[in-house]
């Protein structure tokens, strides 16, 4: 009776002792899986920034005749038979209503909405300095997120087959590049993690 008295305790001390090397392993394994997602808690996901992206571009082609419609330079036009026609102008007004129509689409940030709108503040500023009637408006002559006068739409088959190469810089920027083959054109997004969700900041063309 007294062994048995005397080998339970370090029966039950065993037991604790495995328990508590269990709870450190757990404890353990629940940092290395913390350790995936960084200090500011944002998963870099390169997958959803190439997703953005093309969804932005499917989204835009398949806009295009509603955001055309928005009359965001007047002028250029004879009115009526004789009569000169009216030099370029910016309607603020249309322009409003087309950046809410781009806002819509929940891909850009306010901060790529606001450079959107000053450059329709900057073609009226010019139009004002050169008066003008006669040509493409200045500034305006090309499409503005694809960066060419030709078609554009015809890369639409491309845009899930073509190769996205992604920059993480931060948790917080990033930069998708790719080629359009069609418009032959290398384009740049630059991307901007906003409560925890990828939006588009920017896009150019690059070399």
């Amino acid at each position: 009776m007294k062994r048995i008295i005397i080998y339970i305790p370090i029966l039950v001390l065993s037991i604790q002792s495995c328990q508590n090397k269990d709870n450190n392993q757990l404890k353990n394994s629940s940092v290395i899986k913390s350790d995936s997602i960084n200090k500011e808690g944002v998963n870099i996901d390169s997958k959803a920034q190439i997703e953005l992206v093309k969804n932005f571009m499917k989204w835009y082609i398949e806009n295009l005749d509603k955001l055309y419609k928005f009359k965001t330079i007047g002028g250029g036009e004879s009115v009526a038979e004789n009569e000169e026609p009216k030099n370029y102008f910016v309607n603020f007004s249309e322009v409003e209503k087309y950046i809410v129509a781009l806002k819509q689409s929940g891909f850009l940030t306010e901060n790529f909405l606001k450079n959107e709108k000053q450059t329709f503040i900057d073609g009226d500023k010019y139009f004002k300095e050169n008066p003008e009637n006669d040509g493409p408006p200045y500034g305006f002559d090309y499409d503005r997120f694809f960066f060419t006068q030709e078609t554009f739409e015809e890369d639409l088959p491309n845009i899930e087959k073509i190769k996205y190469v992604v920059n993480q810089k931060d948790s917080f920027n990033s930069e998708v590049k790719f080629y359009l083959p069609i418009c032959g054109i290398n384009y740049k997004y630059s991307l901007k993690n906003i409560d925890r969700k990828w939006f588009i900041d920017k896009i150019e063309s690059v070399n």
